[in-house]
């Protein structure tokens, strides 16, 4: 259909009438507008490219204040007409009342009765004068019964059929029902919008097509244009809307050859050369425009794109399209000046070559008119000889070429039979060496199978036979204990026969010696009464003569010398004796040591007999478990460690931090991780996928069920730089087990070295040999009776299997036997020996032990912690000038300032030292300050520290040493190692990787920087939303680390790309983390002075356990302490309320679960503006060392029965911000707000003599 609409009005004078024109056409035009911004959306989909519908306009607002139910300007008149007494002023002033500051309606203030309607074509001015009688248009009730009552059917069916007039014209009986109810009242705005609301909803069906009608001029007269009169059409007509729908989309389209056509030659040579190869038309037009919007700076919209390439065709918004263009014309106008120069430089230059051309050509034929007949005749002749020969060389080719073809193929098809037999005699040849060698590889394969299970069973009988003649030889000699404690009898009678003689000896040698001393001393009176004599003979000299005096004094000298003679030749006498009886003693002393260092032999050996003859009858009698020797090659060797000399566990035994049943360790590539996996395929396969997800992981912990018994494994890497980690856990498991290769004697010499670190540790060990490689059918290249000796010389077991399983049922049967009951038959006199340290009562076999070790004084001696009264152990050897300069009774006087380094003037915020298991001569100081600056200085260790770490064992890597004299001052040289340059902002935490081979800082410019230590270079950057205040690595998953923001998000971080594998929202900004000892559960420090515990669970997720609130300011570091000499693992923790605080921690129910956090003690420090750091020093009881913001450092002990006293360190004239201690407890670091750091060392004076 066609639909005829008017036009939108607006006259001086508006009424009721333009008001519903101008409202019929506000509705057209938002169909108008929905209808156009469908075309481009379903134009956008389809050429895939996007689009944003806020770019089209929208009259919603328009029609919602002339139509809305109850606040429209059509409702408001209706309901003025059902008013009594209602005004075209009320009416005024009500719409005044709704809709003031509606962005569609304004009032005229000096107009009391008009008010104005912003339509879309623009704003219009009502007068409300009449509109309630436009609006209410009633007829009389006489005119309508007259109607009603008309004879002409058509005419009386008009009103009848009228709602408005069923009231008055309907049956009696349908009116005497609507009594009750409420009579609707028709008005023609109502009615109108009923019309138009129908109307819409036709149109609403159909498709489409528009047609703008406009009038050039009034008078209707041809080429005459009145610009006003067409301007104001278009506006009132919606013209101008629509060329602004089209303008809010992408108005120019073209596809995409066009595109490349008309914009190639504005792009750069060397780009349209690399893309005029692209054959798909969408990609080569995107790649072009790209360039353009670079090289031509192509403004960006507010929102959207400036240009779309879709499907099959190109969008440009106006100003992109514009500026391109503009581009295009510039160049085609200069294309077109030069090709103007080009083409008429050539025309001038052709004309004035074809004048030259011309005057030549008229000589030329005047002079060779002539002489052409002789040269046509000539070329005749000449041409007719050239064809001749040319016909005869063609004739004599083909017939060339025919014969040389006929040749070729008679060679192909002979050479194609020799090639064709010879191949066949080949493939013949290769058939059969290759039949031959599977036939011979068949044959040694079985002999080989067969040898090999001959001598699998030959193996298998053998130890059998050794273990058979082996048990016999134990029980043998496990009935000869009397003999051997008889035989101990007689020996020690005789060390004591020994040592009364001993005695009698030295008795004898002492009486010696004092008759010495007397003759000596007679001597000694000898010679003074000789002395005397001589002085008288000189006296006597001067009143007797000559002869006289001469010959008196030969007599005298005579007499004396015989007498001194004598005397000499008796001392003689004596000293032959002396020197005899002190030989004899050395004889005797001799033989002394002798008998003794046999006598700890036989001691020796009788233990170790004794405690394999124990082990073997408690093995046999208690479980039943015996390890067949011949069934999947399984041999062992028991020592006192798997005895019934350890405690019985359970009961009221002592607490321990041992929390790791089993630790399994070894070279690389022995099959550790193998050997776990068939354990959980087979006993626990629901881990299986933990187990998978953790292999990456240096050390990974793991809870197998085996049986009814839940056991905790931890599987640890071979890598040599992460052994220093692996050697922590042998102080927190219970047994070790060393597994080396019995196919490589390389692994068993690792194996036996681990041993004596385990055995120093006090782990349970079993040595297991793993036989996969072995039953693979590899040599074996270990000596096994070699590793059984180290096993039982250190209290281990020795076990050589291909399953752990039996390894597993081996330790749980030797923890059943150190858990022994007491035996019905025990006397009255085991009650108290009996009893284990721990107060559980012992087995009868470990009691036997015990007495035995009693006889030979061979009893387990316990050392207690060394005695070291002051905060860090000696370094530095004090002179004479030092110690008497030193005050006895203050304690910083032996703990001195030995150097001072300063780098920067910007505070240092964090302190870290690392590598000191990796270099012997040297260890690592890294220091972060507020500038973003980062400096690693190699600390080089003094002679006492190299002492203490002669026993450690290091890395095959090169120490370089400043000088040849690096200690001659004995206190270590400083230098620089490496500076690391890229944060721009100040770093707020800094830690090493776990095998301290990387150093990684955060900041606060919104970065995470790994930095390699050795070269200086920064290997990776993550960046994040907000500044991070502190990160951390999990402890046993390096690929995973922890970092904290500002925005108070907890971020759990892949540190190989960086992706996030977990956030997690805080109650407030986290500034310090830490993990403590067994890596399940993380310490987060917030700035509202509370810490958060959270579990690290399975799949290395973090989840929320529990919170305490600690103080009302923030937390600013948190320092872990493992638990020793009797105390619980606790915290040392910063608080900006000048507080450092001691807080306990407590784990359990169930075991391995904290759940509680206890504050022990809080130590005052000056701390309420700078983030101050803390640390923690092992010597003696143990010391909190920590800044402050009043110069000192602060040093509080730990220990029981030290009453938390305080000391303090002067020497800063700046607030004191960060320290830190070394591994060996040799030097302290304390850095201050100005950059300066200061080296503190304790000095030795016990090699000084007093």
């Amino acid at each position: 259909g066609v639909l005829d609409i008017f036009g939108f009005e607006c006259f001086k004078m508006n009424s009721f009438e333009q008001l519903c024109i101008n409202f019929t056409n506000e509705r057209l035009q938002q169909f108008f507008n929905s209808f156009v911004f469908k075309l481009e959306e379903q134009l956008y989909e389809r050429e895939g490219i996007p689009w944003d519908a806020l770019d089209f306009p929208d009259n919603q607002d328009s029609v919602d204040i002339l139509a809305a139910k109850t606040t429209g300007v059509f409702s408001i008149l209706d309901e003025e007409c059902m008013v009594p007494q209602g005004s075209d002023q009320g009416f005024c002033n009500k719409l005044i009342k709704q809709h003031k500051g509606h962005r569609r309606f304004d009032e005229i203030k000096t107009k009391p009765t008009w008010f104005v309607i912003k339509h879309f074509a623009g704003p219009v001015n009502y007068c409300t004068d009449s509109f309630l009688d436009k609006n209410k248009d009633q007829l009389s009730n006489d005119l309508i019964e007259c109607m009603g009552g008309s004879g002409n059917e058509f005419v009386a069916s008009l009103f009848k059929n009228d709602p408005k007039f069923v009231e008055l014209l309907g049956p009696k009986e349908s009116t005497e029902q609507k009594v009750g109810g409420k009579k609707k009242k028709y008005t023609v705005s109502s009615e109108f919008k009923d019309q138009l609301n129908s109307l819409m909803e036709i149109v609403d069906l159909t498709e489409p097509h528009f047609i703008r009608c406009i009038k050039p001029n009034p008078q209707n007269e041809p080429d005459r244009y009145d610009r006003k009169g067409v301007t104001e059409q278009l506006r009132y007509g919606g013209v101008l809307q629509v060329v602004q729908v089209s303008r809010a989309g992408y108005p120019v389209r073209i596809n995409h050859q066009e595109c490349w056509d008309d914009y190639k030659v504005i792009a750069a040579p060397q780009v349209v050369s690399g893309l005029k190869h692209i054959e798909d038309g969408k990609l080569r037009a995107q790649k072009l425009l790209e360039h353009l919007t670079q090289e031509l700076n192509i403004p960006k919209p507010s929102h959207g794109l400036a240009w779309a390439v879709g499907k099959t065709l190109v969008f440009f918004k106006l100003p992109a399209y514009e500026r391109i263009k503009f581009a295009r014309l510039e160049l085609l106008i200069k294309s077109t000046t030069l090709i103007q120069a080009d083409w008429r430089r050539k025309k001038r230059w052709d004309m004035y070559k074809g004048i030259q051309i011309f005057t030549r050509h008229v000589q030329a034929l005047i002079r060779g008119k002539k002489a052409r007949a002789d040269a046509d005749k000539l070329r005749q002749e000449a041409a007719a000889r050239k064809i001749q020969s040319l016909y005869m060389m063609t004739v004599a080719r083909r017939q060339y070429r025919a014969t040389v073809n006929r040749i070729i193929r008679i060679q192909a098809w002979r050479l194609g039979i020799l090639g064709r037999r010879s191949a066949k005699e080949h493939r013949l040849l290769v058939s059969a060496r290759k039949i031959q060698r599977t036939w011979l590889r068949r044959q040694k394969q079985e002999r080989y199978k067969l040898l090999l299970r001959s001598v699998h069973v030959a193996q298998e009988r053998w130890r059998m036979h050794y273990a058979k003649q082996q048990m016999k030889k134990l029980k043998q000699e496990a009935k000869e204990v009397g003999a051997l404690m008889a035989k101990n009898q007689k020996a020690q009678e005789q060390a004591a026969e020994m040592r009364k003689k001993n005695e009698e000896l030295e008795a004898q040698l002492l009486q010696l010696q004092s008759e010495k001393k007397n003759l000596q001393m007679k001597v000694k009176q000898m010679e003074d009464q000789t002395q005397d004599a001589l002085q008288q003979l000189e006296a006597e000299k001067a009143r007797a003569e000559e002869v006289a005096k001469k010959a008196a004094e030969c007599a005298k000298a005579k007499l004396v010398e015989e007498a001194l003679n004598k005397l000499k030749a008796e001392l003689e006498e004596k000293q032959g004796m002396i020197n005899e009886l002190a030989a004899e003693r050395d004889r005797y002393k001799a033989e002394h040591a002798h008998e003794i260092e046999q006598l700890e032999r036989a001691e020796a050996k009788y233990k170790q007999l004794l405690r394999s003859s124990a082990m073997a009858s408690v093995s046999n009698v208690s479980s039943g478990i015996v390890p067949p020797p011949a069934m999947g090659g399984i041999t062992m060797s028991r020592g006192p460690a798997g005895s019934a000399v350890q405690t019985r566990m359970g009961g009221n035994r002592a607490p321990t931090n041992r929390n790791v049943f089993i630790q399994l360790v070894g070279h690389s590539a022995v099959g550790k991780t193998s050997l776990l996996e068939s354990l959980i395929k087979a006993e626990d396969p629901s881990q299986l996928t933990k187990f998978n997800d953790q292999k990456p992981n240096l050390m990974s912990h793991h809870q197998v069920q085996i049986g009814d018994r839940l056991l905790k494994l931890l599987d640890c890497s071979g890598n040599m730089r992460a052994q220093h980690l692996v050697r922590e856990w042998f102080t927190r498991s219970i047994w070790v087990f060393v597994i080396y290769d019995m196919a490589s004697a390389r692994t068993l010499d690792y194996a036996l070295e681990q041993t004596k670190e385990v055995y120093n540790a006090g782990a349970k060990l079993v040595l297991l040999g793993n036989r996969f490689n072995v039953e693979q059918g590899q040599p074996m290249q270990v000596d096994i009776m070699a590793a059984k000796d180290v096993a039982a010389a250190h209290n281990g077991l020795a076990i050589e299997t291909s399953q752990l399983i039996d390894a597993v049922k081996l330790v749980l049967s030797a923890n059943e036997e150190a858990q022994g009951y007491p035996q019905e038959g025990a006397g009255a006199h085991d009650g108290q020996d009996a009893m284990s340290p721990d107060g559980n009562r012992k087995s009868s076999i470990s009691v036997a032990i015990d007495s035995v070790k009693s006889w030979f004084g061979g009893a387990a001696q316990t050392t207690g912690r060394s005695s070291q009264q002051y905060v860090l152990r000696p370094s530095l050897k004090g002179t004479r000038a030092m110690k008497s300069q030193r005050s006895g009774g203050d304690f910083a006087s032996d703990l001195t300032p030995v150097q001072e380094l300063q780098d920067s003037e910007s505070a240092v915020t964090c302190i870290v030292f690392g590598q000191e298991r990796l270099h012997k001569n040297y260890i690592l100081l890294a220091t972060a300050c507020k500038d973003g600056t980062v400096v690693v200085y190699r600390c080089y260790r003094t002679e006492m520290e190299m002492q203490m770490c002669a026993e450690m064992e290091f890395p095959p890597v090169d120490d370089c040493t400043p000088s040849s004299q690096a200690n001659q001052n004995d206190h270590s040289d400083i230098c620089v190692h490496q500076r690391l340059v890229g944060h721009s902002r100040a770093i707020t935490s800094m830690f090493f990787s776990m095998i301290e081979d990387q150093l990684v800082t955060t900041s606060t410019d919104k970065s995470v920087r790994f930095w390699c230590i050795d070269s200086g270079d920064m290997l990776k950057v993550f960046t994040d939303s907000s500044p991070v205040t502190v990160a951390l690595f999990q402890p046993f998953n390096p690929q995973v680390y922890v970092s904290a923001n500002s925005n108070a998000v907890l971020h759990l971080a892949n540190v190989a790309n960086g992706s996030v594998l977990q956030k997690l929202k805080m109650e407030a900004e986290v500034r310090a983390l830490k993990f403590d000892d067994s890596g399940m559960f993380l310490l987060a420090g917030t700035k509202s002075g509370s810490i958060h515990v959270l579990e690290c669970s399975e799949n290395s997720q973090l989840k929320f356990k529990f919170k305490v609130q600690l103080a009302r300011q923030g937390v600013t570091c948190i320092h872990y302490v493992p638990a020793r000499d009797g105390q619980p693992p606790c915290l040392l923790v910063n608080t900006a309320d000048s507080n450092a605080t001691i807080i306990d921690m407590t784990y359990g129910p169930p075991a391995g679960v904290l759940t509680n956090l206890a504050v022990r003690h809080r130590v005052r420090v000056a701390h309420s503006l700078l983030p101050l750091k803390c640390t923690y020093s092992p010597s003696g009881l143990g010391y909190l060392i920590s800044g402050s913001e009043d110069k000192d450092v602060y040093i509080c002990a730990l220990g029981k029965g030290q009453n938390y006293k305080m000391q303090f360190l002067k020497y800063h004239s700046v607030p004191v911000v960060a320290v830190a201690v070394n591994m060996q407890d040799t030097l302290l670091v304390s850095a201050d707000s100005l950059g300066k750091l200061v080296l503190w060392r304790r000095t030795d004076f016990s090699h000084s003599p007093d």
